[in-house]
This record gives structure tokens, sequence and C-alpha cells, in this order.
């Protein structure tokens, strides 16, 4: 295939899986529990779009399929889920931890951009928040993130004293109450969350940037599956339809968000593996290839 993806890169965190084809139609429609970002049901949701996408490339050799939504999990408790068999398919930020858990196919699917944050304030703060200018500033401020994301274990190892919360949705109240000075969600998912809070602001001129990679994880005990979707995931990328449906659902966020003239306060990741992907150009927004791959 032209420009196929590196097989060793894509599939070294499955293993060496067989070919075992499709699903025998006998068989009905494959039942895929899944545990994806924790939206509504009917609500309008791009990891599942993408894998719908890897899933419909891939009916032809491997049969019909059918998602159920998990009752809504924190992420530690969806990598359990995997481990155990209970759980097809969960997402996350990679971590060396979650890559021994769970069969991680390493293609982003935000191209990179999970890693690159714009922070949250208080409206009636903005302009005192908006003057940080250096890393040594930002980390003066109080910072939260989700306990059971990756990400505050890198805004820890990167000198940040942040703290850990239950759940997003607590965050609004923090910041009213002025427990905490930020909040920092992805380019590609704030601007939704935060026009959706009064007297909250995403502010402007300056980011957090570090090179993280979210995947599909698919559990150990479902190699089948995992074989299916790396197959979906190359068809999508040799024909452009994965970076068609990312401009379709993100790119209206990525160009409101402005990150070419904003101040990009870069941090380590490091428990970023040392098996990511990141010299394969077509897998990284190119803003993420410039600024963060190295």
């Amino acid at each position: 295939m032209s420009a196929s993806l590196d097989r060793r890169q894509c599939i070294c965190a499955l293993g060496a899986l067989p070919n075992l084809g499709a699903a025998s139609p006998e068989t009905g429609p494959s039942l895929i529990r899944h545990s994806l970002v924790q939206l509504p049901e009917n609500a309008p949701n791009y990891e599942l779009a993408v894998l719908r996408l890897l899933l419909d490339k891939t009916v032809a050799s491997h049969g019909a399929y059918r998602l159920v939504h998990a009752p809504p999990m924190t992420q530690s408790r969806a990598f359990l889920e995997l481990s155990s068999g209970a759980l097809e398919i969960a997402s996350s930020i990679t971590t060396t931890e979650r890559e021994s858990q769970a069969l991680a196919l390493r293609i982003c699917l935000y191209r990179g951009l999970l890693g690159i944050r714009l922070p949250i304030g208080l409206t009636r703060r903005r302009t005192e928040l908006q003057a940080v200018t250096t890393l040594e500033q930002a980390r003066r401020l109080r910072l939260a993130q989700v306990e059971s994301w990756p990400d505050l274990q890198i805004l820890r190892a990167n000198g940040w004293n942040a703290q850990g919360i239950a759940r997003r949705d607590s965050f609004p109240l923090l910041l009213e109450r002025e427990r905490i000075d930020l909040f920092a969600l992805a380019a590609v998912e704030v601007y939704p969350i935060v026009d959706a809070q009064p007297g909250l602001s995403v502010l402007d001129g300056w980011l957090i940037a570090y090179p993280a990679a979210s995947y599909f994880f698919v559990s150990p005990r479902h190699p089948v599956l995992a074989e299916r979707l790396r197959q979906g995931w190359e068809l999508a990328l040799t024909d452009g339809s994965f970076v068609a449906l990312f401009e379709q659902w993100l790119g209206r966020h990525l160009q409101r968000a402005g990150l070419e003239a904003r101040r990009w306060l870069k941090l380590n990741n490091p428990d970023l593996p040392a098996d990511t992907p990141l010299r394969d150009a077509r897998l990284w927004h190119p803003l993420v290839g410039a600024r963060l791959r190295g």
C-alpha cells in the first residue's frame, strides 16, 4: 500500500497477531463495549465517530458490529475493566503503565493536540491571568486536573503543585470559589465546555504544551478486535478519511484557539513511551510536528 504505516509502529503494542479474517456471519454482529469520552449517550462524540469510521471500513473483512456504551467510569477503572475483559475499548493519553495494561493502537486520535492545553479562569480575573509570560509565572498559579488523567502527573513532574479532582465537572465551582486559579483543557475540546459556563473564560495569549498521544486501547483478551481496528486505521490514513473527519469535527475549534499566535509554555512528558511513533509526520497535526515532536 502506498505510504503505508510502518507495520512495526502499528502493531508493536499488539504483539504478533494472527490474520484472523472476518467473523462468521452466523454469530451476528460483534458486540463491542466501549468507554470513550464521557458524554450523554446521544450527544455528538468525536471519538465515537472515529471508532465507527474504523469499524465501518472493516465490515467487509470482519463483519457487522454493535456498539454498547459502558456506564460512566474513571479512566483508572476503565483500564481495570479492559484487563478483565469486561470492556473492549477505552481511550486515554498513553503512558508506559497503560501500554502494559492494554493493547495500544499507536495512532493519536487528536493528532497530538490533546497535549495542547488552553488555560481557563474566571472572567473577572482575566486581565490578571492573561499577564502570564513565562513558565515560572504560570507555575505559581494553583491549577487542577482530573486525578485519573495522565495530565496531572505530567504537570506535577514539571514542577506544578497541581490539585487532583475526581471529576471534570467540578472545576467551575472550584474556580468560582477561588480554590484554584486555573483549569486547563485541550484546544480541541475547551470551547464548547467553557461557553456553557457563565463567568468563565478561555484565556488568550498563552497555553501549556507537552507531547502526548491519545489512543484507542483494546482489552488484551480481545486481540481480534485490536487487529480489526489496526486495519481500519491503515485504511483511514491512506484514503484521507481520518483527517477529513478530524477537520469536520475539530477544525473550527482549532481556528478559534489561534494556537500560532499564543506563547507556548512547553513541558516535558516523562511518561511518554519510547515506542511512540513521533517521527511519522502523517500521524501528527502540523503545529505539533513543528513545535513539539522534536
